[in-house]
């Protein structure tokens, strides 16, 4: 059979991934905006390799009399590699999009392990090379090895968004259950059904469908009132758009939230004293250190110029005080600024009610301020507006 002919399927996939890469690129940078760190990016790329090197394997396992045995293997194990760097991708970007920021920054130390261990894997698993009917294909505990990750990725992303399935976003259920579901489908008959050669198809099918559902482009601008451009976090519209996502979620079940309201101490005297690029570096720093030191918190908003709201699901109190201790010692060794860096915060916790949600707020926010009043007896000069 034609070679043009075995790979016509991969040639459109290809062109298809150029495109939807490209698109996404542009729209992201007419954003302005790193909201989901370019995975889709990654998706993109980890897609176009694999379905390249599906081409040139398709050339090599059914020209081994001319290919060297070594140049296919490679060619094999980049293929196979770069099928696992897209489903990995793609776990993680359900991670972020289902559980905290601190859950996806230590999976993220180990998240090339499983890519690593292809490479060491084919170290001692054979690839096997058989003549089928159409087309010669590759066969083996190598690629089975492959195949079983790529469903145990799938399967834990699945699992993932059905733990968390009421406290995310619809379009985020509807996209990665199917998506997922569909790829082990593509990778059991790509195994039963070797002569197939689906697995381009299927990255192909789940870029479209992300690209679709969550990650258009069309939908930054958008986006672009929820994010605050100078810190990277939501805004007050981002925050208000979560009350009332918790608001109506949680209206006939019982669950738990918590309100850190921060306060930064001395804006307007760094500003009119060493200007406001001084001012907005110190408010990036506050933005940092809550990011950094708030490890369960749900997310972090900044709702004014130099207040930040900080919202807990189902708090922890005594863990949420300790990290409120470690926000302090923080800000106490923060040395890049001409005044010390420190804010004021106030905490409260109760029922994730609609009539009780504004209490919270009001309670954290007097407490923020029965805290700042305290740091200005303690240190006037640094409390001073």
């Amino acid at each position: 059979m034609s070679y043009v002919l075995i790979v016509r399927e991969e040639i459109v996939c290809l062109f298809v991934l150029l495109f939807l890469a490209v698109y996404y690129a542009y729209y992201r940078r007419l954003g302005e905006q790193k909201l989901d760190e370019n995975y889709y990016i990654k998706l993109s790329c980890a897609g176009i390799v694999h379905v390249i090197f599906d081409m040139i394997t398709v050339y090599t396992v059914n020209n081994r009399e001319y290919v060297p045995d070594m140049f296919n293997k490679i060619a094999h194990i980049v293929f196979f590699a770069s099928g696992v760097f897209f489903v990995e991708t793609f776990m993680t970007y359900v991670i972020k999009l289902t559980l905290s920021y601190r859950i996806l920054r230590i999976y993220k130390k180990f998240e090339y392990i499983p890519l690593a261990s292809i490479f060491v894997l084919s170290l001692f698993l054979p690839i096997d090379y058989v003549q089928g009917c159409a087309t010669a294909y590759s066969y083996g505990p190598l690629v089975f090895a492959c195949y079983g990750g790529v469903i145990a990725y799938c399967i834990i992303c699945i699992l993932l968004v059905i733990f968390r399935f009421s406290e995310i976003e619809v379009k985020t259920r509807v996209a990665v259950i199917p998506v997922a579901v569909f790829l082990i489908i593509a990778v059991i008959v790509q195994a039963i059904f070797p002569e197939t050669l689906i697995t381009s198809a299927g990255l192909t099918f789940i870029c479209i469908g992300l690209f679709v559902t969550i990650n258009n482009p069309a939908e930054t601008f958008t986006q672009q009132a929820f994010w605050d451009a100078a810190t990277g976090l939501h805004n007050k519209n981002g925050y208000q758009k979560l009350r009332n996502f918790f608001e109506k979620r949680y209206s006939k079940r019982k669950a738990q939230i918590g309100f850190i309201i921060c306060d930064m101490n001395g804006l307007k005297r760094i500003n009119d004293n060493y200007g406001h690029a001084e001012g907005d570096k110190l408010i990036k720093a506050c933005a940092a250190v809550l990011l950094e030191e708030l490890k369960t918190a749900y997310n972090v908003y900044r709702v004014g110029g130099d207040e930040f709201v900080v919202v807990y699901h189902s708090p922890n109190d005594a863990l949420v005080q300790a990290e409120m201790e470690n926000v302090r010692v923080s800000c106490e060794k923060y040395k890049e600024s001409p005044i010390p860096l420190s804010i004021a915060m106030g905490y409260a916790s109760g029922e994730c009610r609609a009539d009780e949600i504004d209490a919270l707020y009001q309670k954290a926010d007097e407490l923020m301020y029965a805290n700042k009043k305290k740091m200005k007896e303690e240190n006037p000069e640094l409390v001073r507006m």
